[in-house]
């Protein structure tokens, strides 16, 4: 008689329906445990040469996957980091092309406002008259 297919505790007056459940219950899990037990006993003491050839195999794969694993998360990394260092280098030559920009905008202005450079004044353009000769403008009188 099979303790699976059986319940010994279920002529038992002393448990309640719910009690002569869970020690069958136990009674099933212990047997399967033997079992398992008894089997790891036999496999340790005569391995299956097929088996271990098998997982030999097995072993050999899975490093395979592991480090073609391994690589495709450095690559991932390697993209997001260049992808990083792209954006980067873009905001910095966007912030070069904008303070150009404003340099620029700062030269119109100062020439609309009538500024030169080293000349500038309130506001007034200073031209020189270029007609006088050299030797006019070399005299101190």
């Amino acid at each position: 008689m099979s303790i699976n297919a059986v319940n010994p505790y279920a002529n038992n007056n002393h448990l309640s329906t719910l009690e002569q459940d869970v020690l069958w219950e136990f009674a099933k899990l212990n047997d399967k445990v033997k079992r398992a037990s008894n089997l790891a006993k036999l496999t340790a003491e005569s391995p299956n040469e097929a088996l271990l050839a098998e997982l030999r195999t097995l072993e050999k794969r899975m490093g395979m996957v592991l480090t073609l694993f391994q690589a495709s998360v450095w690559g991932v990394l390697q993209e997001s980091q260049a992808a990083e260092e792209a954006r980067i280098q873009r905001e910095e030559q966007e912030a070069y092309y904008h303070q150009q920009m404003q340099q620029r905008q700062q030269q119109r202005n100062m020439s609309n406002q009538g500024y030169q450079y080293g000349y500038g004044g309130q506001g007034q353009e200073r031209s020189y008259d270029d007609s006088r000769g050299w030797s006019e403008d070399s005299t101190i009188p």
